[in-house]
């Protein structure tokens, strides 16, 4: 099915305001084919058809049809290394003196007291990675009176479609093998029929939430880790600042941002400053202390 230079012109603005992806000509080939099916579906003959339905009602089915088939959910168990290297290496030692500094406090903080947010998760490869590394450093430091039940991650997406997956905690033999090697299944991993399945204590972990990071979530609360890696690329500059903005007002002071490899804060935000460990770069929030005391 052809589309116009009208036609994409107005299914990418419509897709703009609804989840901030920038989506240029170059890219009309792959607008076409991923919404191609949609149309079908629907019984749309052109997609003028689809614009003008858009255009005269909101409908949030199709609208999270359109969303689920046009944005990109690359994702795998640890995918690019580096990162959960030193996530393991450097921060989940200080994540532990960071709980046992705000239990020491008179108040008690209540719930977990350290939270970390994902917040481009996908099918939840990245969320369930970030809790194998966890549970393997308080496994490995048992009697410091740290457990699982002091941290959180808040996992979200922007599409149903692939936070249904998540919470299911379900994938492939393909998907599994892509970041973890047999050993590391047997022991995050419990095989169901066909597919490998996230073993429970894991899943305990992680909470699933549907949020649109072009809209506010200021009322999240503080956070510790925010990891946003691999989406930004495919947002503007305007939209980029506000997202930065929204989560240098929710971590707490030297909090950290976590980026994809590709992307950097480099003149869309004076409210980090970079920080290496290991090899990998990652952004410390300069921001006003909400709660308790951070150690990055």
């Amino acid at each position: 099915m052809e589309i116009t230079e009208k036609e994409f012109a107005d299914i990418t603005a419509y897709i703009y305001r609804i989840c901030g992806l920038d989506i240029n000509e170059s890219k009309k080939y792959l607008v076409r084919q991923r919404l191609e099916p949609l149309l079908a579906a629907h019984g749309y003959e052109s997609f003028s058809e689809l614009n003008k339905t858009l255009s005269i009602r909101e409908n949030a089915d199709l609208r999270d049809q359109i969303i689920s088939a046009i944005t990109t959910n690359e994702t795998s168990f640890f995918r690019d290394i580096h990162p959960f290297e030193a996530f393991k290496a450097h921060l989940a030692p200080k994540l532990t003196e960071l709980v046992l500094n705000r239990k020491s406090h008179t108040y008690q903080r209540k719930g977990p007291k350290v939270k970390i947010w994902c917040a481009a998760s996908s099918t939840g490869q990245e969320p369930y990675s970030i809790a194998m590394i966890l549970s393997d450093y308080i496994e490995s430091n048992k009697g410091n009176g740290v457990t699982l039940d002091d941290f959180s991650i808040l996992a979200s997406d922007i599409s149903p479609k692939v936070l249904a997956r998540a919470v299911a905690g379900e994938f492939t033999d393909l998907e599994s093998d892509r970041g973890l090697n047999a050993l590391q299944k047997a022991k995050y991993l419990d095989r169901v029929g066909n597919l490998w399945q996230i073993k429970p204590y894991l899943q305990r972990m992680v909470e699933f939430r549907r949020i649109n990071l072009t809209e506010s979530f200021s009322n999240l609360g503080a956070y510790d880790i925010i990891f946003c890696r691999n989406v930004l690329i495919y947002f503007d500059d305007i939209t980029k600042k506000k997202i930065f903005s929204q989560f240098s007002k929710i971590l707490n002071t030297s909090g950290l941002l976590i980026l994809g490899v590709t992307e950097n804060l480099y003149g869309l935000s004076d409210d980090f400053e970079s920080i290496r460990y290991g090899n990998s770069i990652f952004y410390k929030s300069q921001v006003k202390e909400r709660v308790g005391e951070t150690v990055f």
